[in-house]
């Protein structure tokens, strides 16, 4: 039998023959053994992937990521029913290195959130777990701090020992107690733990007015007194303790700020000038105001009549001329009553009177008074109630209202002038006729003598240490101020004699 028919014969009758040129199909059993088998590059990356982890000296971190990539290439690399039945394999991979990384962040936080640092603690040098807080601080470093007590809303000790229990000082700073308990150690921090202050009940508030003062200072004496500080009225709290039942003023809200007269000396800033002001009281006259006038424009100067409001008010024309002439017009009352003896609504009426009457007759605005017989004290700055802002007295009594002679009324206007002084002489009042004659002979020597003559408000404006609004001689207490009905000092309250300066002689008439 040949070979042909050695195979037909072997080969079963029911088996097809195969077809001419096809390979023998390998069976169903060998091909699954086959294709079971994972490939054995399928599992290099794996074997790659350890030994880099073995080679970096066994860090966990690396390996951790290593298993990792690992997991994550060899599921990729795999395909078919191999990438399917592999995949289980690469998600543990995937798992366990998710799981190594975790841990080693977990263990790196938990040294670096435990590290000590140095601080600064009571003045000494200190290692502490940083972030530790101020109660840990205090157990660590062993302190006893003692706690402050409970007190009353009057500052009376209610309970010992429920205080704060410790003061912090960060940098030297005292911590507030919502500040220090949120305090975290750092490096570097200067920390001061000390024994705890006391602690005040809680209490009910309420919210008071405080009216404000009059206070009087400056120069032992001058010949001016000014408003240098304008009053307004303040707020505070008043606590009323809810265990001790107790009241006491607590915060201040809105300080009080008080009406300040000062006493002043003018003294011109400017050293080279040697500057004198004449003053005319109880004008205008109808006799003696133009005579005046008249003699001032031969000189080239100006003065400052203080007229008495009815005056103004009898003489219009020549208010008027006096403030057209260059001269000024301030007030010297309406009826030249002593101003210390009224009470508070009778002196502002002869203030708000003038004022206002000076006003619309020569246009010119002033607060600017000079008091009957120089008498104007604290008590009646009081009961001026804030219309007036200057009261302006003399340095030279010219003593004309007795009628001495001309010869004495040039001395008393002359001698012992300095910068800055004021000369009192008269318009109305009486006979006027030796004044009009010593006024060229004054003027002429003191001019003689370098002074140069100015008005009361340029006086002023030569000091700088004089507010400029009194300076003008036109301040008025601003909106949102009240004056004062009590004077600061007790001892000064009652003190109803006298004048504002010691340079006011009384012989004012």
């Amino acid at each position: 039998m040949d070979a042909r028919s050695r195979a037909t014969a072997s080969r079963p009758y029911d088996q097809p023959r195969p077809r001419a040129g096809a390979a023998a199909r390998p069976s169903a059993s060998r091909g699954r053994s086959r294709y079971d088998t994972q490939p054995r590059y399928a599992s290099q990356p794996r074997g790659r992937g350890s030994a880099r982890g073995r080679r970096s000296g066994g860090n966990l971190l690396a390996g951790g990521m290593a298993v990792l990539a690992s997991g994550i290439t060899g599921g990729t690399r795999s395909s078919g029913l191999n990438r399917r039945q592999s995949a289980p394999s690469g998600a543990r991979n995937v798992i366990v290195g998710i799981v190594a990384v975790a841990v080693v962040a977990i263990i790196g936080v938990l040294l670096w959130s435990n590290r000590k640092v140095d601080i600064t603690l009571n003045g000494e040098a200190m290692s502490i777990r940083v972030g530790s807080t101020c109660e840990e601080v205090i157990r660590t470093a062993e302190l006893s701090p003692k706690a402050g007590n409970l007190v009353s809303v009057s500052g009376k000790r209610l309970q010992e020992g429920a205080g704060y229990a410790y003061t912090a000082k960060l940098g030297g700073n005292e911590l507030s107690e919502d500040d220090a308990k949120n305090y975290r150690v750092s490096p570097g921090d200067s920390l001061d733990i000390s024994d705890g202050g006391d602690r005040m009940e809680d209490y009910d508030v309420q919210v008071m007015t405080e009216e404000p003062q009059l206070e009087m200072g400056g120069d032992a004496w001058g010949n001016l007194s000014y408003v240098s500080q304008w009053p307004k009225a303040g707020q505070y709290e008043m606590r009323t303790g809810k265990q001790s039942g107790e009241t006491a003023r607590g915060d201040t809200i809105e300080e009080t700020q008080n009406a300040v007269v000062t006493i002043h000396q003018i003294s011109p800033d400017d050293d080279s000038k040697k500057l004198v002001a004449l003053t005319f009281d109880d004008g205008p006259a109808e006799t003696y105001t133009e005579k005046y006038l008249e003699i001032l424009d031969k000189y080239g100067i100006h003065a400052t009549f203080f007229n008495l409001g009815q005056n103004v008010e009898e003489y219009p024309e020549l208010a008027k001329e006096i403030c057209d002439r260059g001269s000024e017009v301030m007030s010297h009352t309406y009826q030249h009553q002593q101003l210390s003896q009224l009470d508070a609504s009778a002196l502002q009426q002869e203030f708000s009177s003038t004022f206002s009457t000076i006003e619309s007759t020569t246009g010119v605005k002033t607060t600017g008074f000079r008091p009957p017989y120089g008498d104007f004290t604290e008590k009646a700055w009081l009961n001026s109630g804030g219309l007036a802002s200057v009261s302006v007295l003399w340095n030279q009594d010219s003593l004309d209202w007795k009628r001495p002679g001309v010869d004495a009324i040039v001395e008393n206007s002359t001698k012992n002038v300095t910068s800055g002084s004021i000369i009192l002489m008269h318009d109305g009042g009486g006979n006027r006729d030796q004044d009009v004659e010593a006024l060229p002979k004054i003027i002429e020597k003191l001019q003689a003598e370098g002074y140069e003559f100015v008005t009361v408000t340029e006086l002023m404006k030569s000091d700088s240490s004089i507010p400029a609004d009194v300076a003008a001689g036109d301040a008025t207490m601003p909106d949102g101020c009240v004056w004062p009905t009590q004077i600061k000092s007790d001892d000064s309250s009652s003190d109803d004699s006298g004048s504002d300066s010691s340079s006011g002689s009384g012989s004012d008439s």
